[in-house]
């Protein structure tokens, strides 16, 4: 696709730029985005710590580029590992800004797509006083309706990369985010989603998702890994009950044969993590979506993040006493694809004072792209010890001003 002019039905599409395209240890496809961040300054007088609705406050407001497809892109290129990052701009003076932005960072463009009469992705933030989000708006039209492109062109490039992981955000439309899933997993690439918002998360398993040709459990599965928050996750376990993926029958088997006891597992799930998580149903609905989505993530802010995954046969921390306490459930050892049940609840990195944060867009994009750089290595360490490092480095960002902090290059050495 570099150096010509790709174009779908209507010729909609021009070409962005014509910059060397690179292999890649890591494809990035997801939203780029003007960010503006609003952080409410209260007189000195008022004790108020939020805005007032309707009517206009006081507010510090600052631009910068993010999205977050960039913001993981960005996240894994300060990591030092090599990144690919594809996503659409608007033939306008915010998507020139973001694409010099790119260069200036070092990182490539040759999956840049230019689309005109179209407006660059915006995202406008709206913070507290401590800048913790209190409202955001996103206008991320320009991400919607790439199915033929992202077969036609995107998808040749992702070939010619030979990526090791492939990293989507639920910015896309649901066609366009089953497409790159598809292709992804038919090259054999291993697939992260980032599922952004509580909204745009149903989209993983919008229409269609009855398909197991294309939604599949493992073995056949489709996405790896995901990193939801609490809300993300709990609204991704409300579309899958809602498209009925809890009632297919390959689901059904593998879940008898995770090995959990017929008499529950609420005591266990409660050593594990703590009382309120399971009440809230948070680490049920974790395990409920393992067959489709084998690691999860989820990230619970200052608590931590909570750890599920499905553990293959013969992984050493089915027997070893150090991880006993964090294995919920053993499978017949005969299952050719289940050994058990890992979930673990880490503390957060360390304790982060409100005063000290000085950004939120960001912390999230930051732990996932350290996570897949950890994991795109040759010799990846464990993923328990990487979602430690991921930790510090989301710490940084929330302390940051840019949303994705360049003092994460001190972890380098550590992944």
């Amino acid at each position: 696709m570099v150096g010509n002019r790709p174009t779908n039905a209507q010729g909609a599409l021009t070409e962005a730029v014509k910059d060397t395209e690179p292999q890649a240890d890591i494809f990035v496809a997801g939203s780029l985005a003007i960010d503006l961040s609003c952080s409410f300054i209260p007189d000195k007088q008022d004790s108020a710590t939020s805005p007032q609705p309707q009517t206009s406050n006081p507010a510090r407001i600052s631009q910068e580029i993010g999205g977050v497809g960039q913001n993981i892109a960005t996240a894994i290129h300060y990591v030092r590992s090599s990144v690919q990052f594809c996503s659409v701009i608007g033939d306008d003076s915010a998507g020139q800004m973001a694409k010099e932005d790119l260069r200036a960072k070092g990182l490539s463009v040759s999956a840049l797509i230019q689309k005109p009469s179209a407006r660059t992705a915006q995202y406008v933030a709206v913070n507290d006083a401590y800048n913790n989000l209190v409202l955001a708006m996103a206008d991320m039209t320009i991400m919607e309706g790439y199915k033929s492109e992202i077969e036609k062109a995107w998808g040749p490039q992702l070939a010619r990369c030979k990526p090791k992981w492939l990293v989507l955000d639920a910015n896309w439309d649901p066609h366009s985010l089953r497409q790159w899933i598809k292709i992804g997993k038919d090259m054999g690439i291993k697939t992260a989603f980032e599922p952004v918002s509580v909204a745009k998360a149903k989209r993983l398993f919008a229409s269609r998702s009855h398909d197991s040709s294309w939604l599949g459990v493992l073995p056949d599965h489709a996405v790896s890994l995901a990193t939801p928050n609490s809300l993300e996750l709990a609204s991704m376990h409300a579309a899958a009950r809602e498209a009925e993926l809890f009632e297919r029958e390959d689901w059904w088997q593998l879940v008898d044969a995770m090995g959990l006891p017929s008499s529950g597992s609420r005591e266990k799930l409660i050593s594990i993590t703590n009382n309120d998580l399971v009440n809230k149903g948070i680490p049920q609905q974790s395990i409920q979506l393992l067959p489709f989505i084998p690691t999860i993530l989820t990230k619970l802010g200052a608590k931590g993040v909570l750890m599920t995954q499905m553990l293959r046969p013969g992984d050493d921390r089915l027997s070893s006493p150090v991880h006993a306490r964090y294995v919920l459930s053993h499978a017949d050892p005969s299952h050719p694809s289940i050994g058990g049940i890992y979930m673990r609840l880490f503390p957060p990195a360390e304790k982060v004072q409100a005063a000290e944060v000085t950004s939120v867009n960001g912390a999230g994009d930051t732990f996932l792209g350290i996570i897949i750089a950890g994991l795109a290595r040759d010799r990846p360490k464990a993923l328990i010890d990487l979602i430690q490092i991921a930790q510090k480095g989301s710490v940084m960002s929330l302390k940051s001003k840019e949303a994705v902090s360049p003092k994460i290059r001190e972890l380098r050495g550590h992944l």
